[in-house]
C-alpha cells in the first residue's frame, strides 16, 4: 500500500501536465464560446418580443444541446492530443456526425449523414472551429431544409484543391434559401457564428443555395505530413 501511495504522489510528467493544461484551456474556451452564443440568442429572442411556438422553442433548445454535444464529443476525441500537431479531420467529423444523428434524428425528422472525399490533415487547433461549423450547418438543416419533415440527408465532403488548400463542403438536400435571402444581410446567429469561426482559422466560407439544397464550402490551408507531428 505504501508503494502504491508513493507512486500516486509522484509528480506528473511534463508532457502529461501540458496535456491536462491544454484540455482545461480548450474546455474554458469552449464554455466561453457557448456562453457568448447563448447571450446572442437571448438578445435576439428579447428583440423579437413575440411569443414563441412550441416548435420554435424546441429548435432553440435542440440547438443548444447540439452545440454542447459537439464540443463534448470533440473533447473526447482530442483528449490525448497536444496543442500542436496535425490530425486527420475526416474520422472526427464522422464521429461527431454519429453523435448528432443519435441525439436528434427522430420519427418526426429523420437525418442521415453521407461522408465522401479523402483524408484531410489539419492543425489540431483548427478542429474545434471546423466541428462547430459542421454543427451549425446541421442545426440549420434540421430547422429549414425540409419543412414537411421528409428524411434529411447531409453530405460531408473533404478534398484537397489544386492550390494547396483543403475544401470541406457540408450540404443538405433541402429546399435551399428563399430567392431574396442574402446570408450576409438576413442570416441569423448560425450564419454569423460560422463566418466568425471561419475567420478565426483563416478560412474562406462560401454559402451556396439552389433548388437542390444549401451548401457551406469551407476553404482553408492544407497541412502535409512532411515534417508534421501527427497527433
Amino acid at each position: 500500500m505504501d508503494a502504491i501511495l508513493a507512486h500516486s504522489q509522484q509528480p506528473i510528467p511534463p508532457t502529461a501536465t501540458d496535456q491536462v493544461a491544454e484540455a482545461h484551456h480548450r474546455v474554458a474556451n469552449s464554455l466561453a464560446l457557448l456562453i457568448g452564443m447563448m447571450r446572442i440568442q437571448a438578445m435576439s429572442v428579447k428583440k423579437k418580443g413575440d411569443s414563441y411556438s412550441n416548435a420554435e422553442v424546441r429548435h432553440l433548445l435542440d440547438g443548444v444541446a447540439a452545440r454542447i454535444s459537439t464540443i463534448s464529443q470533440l473533447h473526447r476525441i482530442l483528449s490525448q492530443s497536444g496543442s500542436d500537431g496535425v490530425i486527420n479531420l475526416k474520422p472526427h467529423l464522422r464521429s461527431i456526425a454519429d453523435v448528432l444523428v443519435a441525439a436528434f434524428s427522430c420519427s418526426e425528422q429523420e437525418v442521415r449523414f453521407v461522408h465522401a472525399g479523402s483524408d484531410c490533415l489539419i492543425q489540431v487547433r483548427h478542429a474545434q472551429p471546423i466541428a462547430l461549423i459542421l454543427c451549425e450547418a446541421f442545426i440549420n438543416a434540421m430547422k429549414y431544409a425540409h419543412p414537411t419533415g421528409v428524411p434529411l440527408i447531409i453530405m460531408v465532403d473533404c478534398e484537397p484543391s489544386g492550390d494547396g488548400r483543403l475544401v470541406l463542403t457540408i450540404s443538405d438536400d433541402g429546399v435551399g434559401l428563399p430567392e431574396t435571402f442574402e446570408p450576409a444581410r438576413d442570416g441569423g446567429l448560425g450564419f454569423k457564428v460560422m463566418n466568425k469561426l471561419a475567420e478565426e482559422i483563416g478560412a474562406q466560407l462560401q454559402i451556396r443555395s439552389t433548388h437542390l439544397g444549401l451548401s457551406f464550402r469551407l476553404s482553408l490551408a492544407a497541412c502535409t505530413m512532411a515534417g508534421a507531428k501527427l497527433a
